[in-house]
């Protein structure tokens, strides 16, 4: 293992992924949040007399488990030739080693997943200074009473957007940091199913193990069955650990940082062993 030619490997394919024209995607990715997350806190507010919190949409983003499809869904979209395998992986491969070209892709997909997440706070963030967003410690009145006041005439979609497990359960920055961290531990996972599976030569295979464990997740989720803590959807979704009155978590939030961490692990180690074994002597193999 050399740490200089794992950096270097890493270096190289982010600067590829970084100039690929699908970046694109994050342009419809936050016309999408403003239309379904910042948009309706807006018009909340306007209902009220109230301005909505300026994380409160950041939250939301995390919380939301309509919004938690569409995220990841983005971010596979953006690695969707991860692992690159084209003619130049064999040169690439005789030039680093397979442990460091391997260990180099790991540090590539979670340079890709900070970035993304970065892209999309910023864009959040930027899209919601308009709106004259506050800036007090606590969440707004838009989260906490809004649907009292308003009653029938409110607009449904507030209460999903953040839900009363996450408000009444920590402040607005504490749910945001908590949010960003185990959706990047999400991302990883997933990009780290495809890295084992790309090497495998069964691409497509990576991506209908994520879209089942997405999709299935989700309706577990929403269903509000017990089985949802066996797919990653429950444990990226910080409110979903609580409940809206009693401090003791519904699952701690250490059980899903070991589920996303032992999750990617074993993928990279599946990874690192079929790296190992398999035979590069033929570039026609990986045409």
């Amino acid at each position: 293992m050399n740490g200089q030619k794992i950096l270097f490997h890493a270096g190289m394919e982010y600067s590829l992924w970084l100039s690929n024209p699908r970046m694109s995607i994050l342009l419809v990715l936050l016309t999408l949040i403003h239309v379904m997350v910042i948009r309706p806190l807006a018009e909340a507010g306007s209902q009220i007399g109230e301005g909505f919190h300026l994380l409160e949409p950041m939250a939301a983003l995390c919380n939301s488990t309509l919004i938690l499809l569409i995220l990841p869904i983005g971010f596979l979209i953006l690695i969707a030739d991860y692992p690159r395998l084209n003619q130049g992986f064999l040169l690439q491969i005789y030039r680093v080693g397979r442990l460091n070209w391997v260990l180099g892709e790991l540090l590539h997909l979670c340079m890709a997943a900070v970035t993304y997440l970065a892209a999309v706070l910023l864009g959040t963030f930027l899209l919601s200074l308009p709106y004259m967003p506050v800036t007090s410690p606590g969440w707004s009145t838009i989260a906490t009473e809004y649907m009292e006041i308003m009653g029938d005439s409110a607009l449904k979609s507030i209460a999903g957007l953040l839900p009363r497990n996450l408000y009444q359960q920590m402040p607005p920055s504490v749910a945001v940091i908590r949010s960003y961290i185990l959706l990047l531990f999400y991302l990883v996972f997933i990009g780290s199913i495809l890295l084992a599976t790309g090497l495998l030569r069964v691409k497509f295979l990576g991506i209908a193990i994520n879209s089942g464990l997405l999709l299935t997740g989700a309706g577990f989720v929403i269903l509000n069955s017990p089985w949802m803590w066996g797919f990653p959807c429950a444990h990226a979704l910080v409110w979903i650990h609580y409940t809206p009155y009693f401090r003791t978590p519904v699952c701690p939030l250490w059980a899903s940082w070991c589920y996303f961490g032992l999750g990617t692990a074993l993928m990279a180690f599946l990874a690192c062993i079929i790296a190992n074994q398999r035979s590069f002597d033929y570039m026609l193999e990986f045409d």
